[in-house]
């Protein structure tokens, strides 16, 4: 056996040495290595073993184990020793484990977010320290450079021009600074004159309608789709068609022309039939559109609900309409030749929806639910494809055109019931441009609101103020997170891996809760809980 450990080197001058190895007379300090040696390399030298350094001129390898004369193997993080290099005794520097959690909360806040253009969240993160020991980070305000000051809105730098750079929690909460509402309660509801035509032919055309009334009578502009044709949701049939006038006054001349004309033997005609002009109201236009709407009473377009009966449950009100009758309205346009009634005029179907859209009570949001709203989604979806797909095959160029196809996208894109992700989802079926989306209030990145069933932007807030409120959320409620313990910050954790973090873990503190009881529950509620869950964060955030 060999006398020496593996791998076998030899002291110099030994029979068993290298040819080449270096002895004591020859080596040179010009011969030695000149790398330098880490003080990270010099704790790492150590060992349980007593051992000693040879000097730079014995050997090629600077360790040699105390009590032999031949070198050892060297250690794994070897780096050789300068002949300057000198070791002390001063222990290394400890180690601050806030650093790595510091750095991680860094990065996770700024994966959070895919959109990069956010300018606000840089300042926000920078601004982050963490406390040695404690589990939340400090943010230390400070305010804004000139730089950041010039690219911002004049409201956004009023609202952050303060010795702290953060408002108090009194100005973030402002109806003047605040930049979201309660969407669906803000469609703005007036009573119209009305005019009704009874008697109509059942595939009447709303431009023959229009052209009935005369150009020169002061209907609603079309953007307001002042014609309702009204249809039975479930047999397609036609009705009778109400016309909104600008005013009430407006209504009555030409309800007094046509009364004239007939008295002179001049029949109004709607085609070759003749056709009654009455006076109407809002109530009765919002009666038939909504017939199945029970327990209540129209004064003019404002619902007045009866007191709920336990004697006969069937006269209670359930809803404005019935998830059936959104079926069905698709229904008649994808098997047409089962509804006679639609067949002779297939644009019947879409020009209910636009006026379900238009017409439909969403300020009464305690009325609705969750999936009365998305019955109603769904079917504009199912009917804005079906409609493409009619003009793509110009199956009917005259009924089914691109004019038509825009009124149901500007009625869908206006709802004021629909949430921002919702109309995205609409935004993306028919390949809207961002620029037009802007046109319709929609808030950049609105793919990203995900959990906000019932908040949307403000009207006319300018989106730097609405992205720095949804940073300052972000980032407090990633901080929140973070303070829980480990196995709880663990599962909320694993569930926002899941979803889109734009918003941080909002949806954990709103907490909603998937199942029967999320569809029942009202608009109004998820308005109540979204909003006071943003009035907590931000607590948390802002002095008083």
């Amino acid at each position: 056996m060999f006398p020496y450990p593996p791998p076998y080197f030899f002291p110099p001058g030994h029979p068993g040495a290298h040819p080449g190895q270096a002895t004591d007379q020859q080596s040179s300090p010009k011969d030695t290595p000149t790398t330098p040696q880490s003080p990270s390399q010099d704790v790492q030298s150590s060992s349980s073993q007593p051992q000693t350094v040879v000097s730079p001129g014995q050997g090629y390898y600077p360790y040699a184990v105390a009590g032999h004369g031949f070198l050892s193997e060297p250690p794994h993080c070897y780096a050789p020793f300068t002949a300057e290099f000198r070791a002390n005794n001063v222990p290394p520097p400890k180690f601050d484990l806030t650093l790595g959690y510091k750095r991680k909360v860094a990065l996770d806040a700024a994966a959070s977010s895919p959109h990069s253009d956010v300018g606000s969240t840089q300042s926000l993160v920078a601004g982050h320290q963490g406390t040695p020991g404690s589990n939340y980070e400090t943010y230390i305000p400070k305010p804004p450079s000139s730089e950041i000051q010039a690219q911002r809105s004049g409201k956004l730098n009023a609202l952050t021009n303060t010795p702290t750079g953060l408002p108090t929690l009194a100005m973030a909460m402002d109806p003047q600074n605040f930049p979201f509402v309660e969407g669906a309660r803000q469609m703005n509801v007036r009573n119209y004159g009305v005019v009704k035509l009874r008697n109509i032919p059942f595939a009447t055309k709303r431009s023959e309608v229009i052209a009935f009334l005369g150009r020169n009578s002061k209907i609603l502009n079309d953007s307001d789709e002042p014609v309702h044709i009204i249809m039975e949701r479930v047999t397609s049939k036609t009705m009778d068609a109400y016309v909104e006038f600008t005013t009430l006054e407006d209504a009555m001349k030409a309800v007094e022309r046509h009364h004239l004309n007939s008295q002179t033997g001049r029949l109004s005609r709607l085609g070759d039939r003749p056709v009654e002009v009455e006076l109407s109201s809002q109530a009765s236009l919002m009666k038939d559109l909504f017939p199945l709407a029970t327990g209540m009473r129209w004064d003019g377009a404002t619902p007045e609900f009866k007191p709920f009966n336990h004697n006969e449950p069937w006269e209670n009100f359930k809803g404005f309409i019935s998830e059936e009758e959104m079926t069905m309205l698709v229904k008649h346009v994808e098997v047409p030749h089962r509804s006679p009634f639609s067949k002779q005029c297939p644009q019947r179907p879409f020009e209910c929806l636009i006026s379900t859209l238009k017409k439909f009570p969403w300020y009464v949001t305690d009325r609705i639910t969750i999936s009365q709203r998305r019955a109603v989604f769904e079917a504009t979806c199912d009917l804005l494809r079906l409609l493409s797909g009619s003009i793509y095959r110009n199956s009917d160029p005259i009924n089914l055109n691109t004019q038509l196809y825009k009124r149901v996208i500007a009625s869908a894109m206006s709802c004021p019931g629909f949430s921002p992700m919702m109309k995205d989802g609409i935004a993306y079926i028919v390949n809207m441009s961002g620029l037009e989306q802007r046109s319709f209030g929609q808030p950049r990145f609105a793919e990203c609101w995900r959990h906000q069933y019932a908040l949307a932007p403000k009207p006319g807030i300018p989106l730097d103020v609405l992205e720095w409120y949804i940073a300052i959320i972000r980032e407090q409620s990633h901080r929140d997170v973070m303070g829980r313990p480990l196995s709880k910050r663990t599962v909320v954790q694993e569930k926002g891996e899941a979803t889109d973090m734009y918003w941080g873990y909002f949806w954990a503190e709103v907490g909603y809760s998937m199942g029967p009881q999320f569809d029942t529950m009202t608009l109004a509620q998820a308005a109540y809980a979204e909003l006071t869950a943003v009035e907590r964060i931000l607590g948390r955030v802002f002095s008083g």
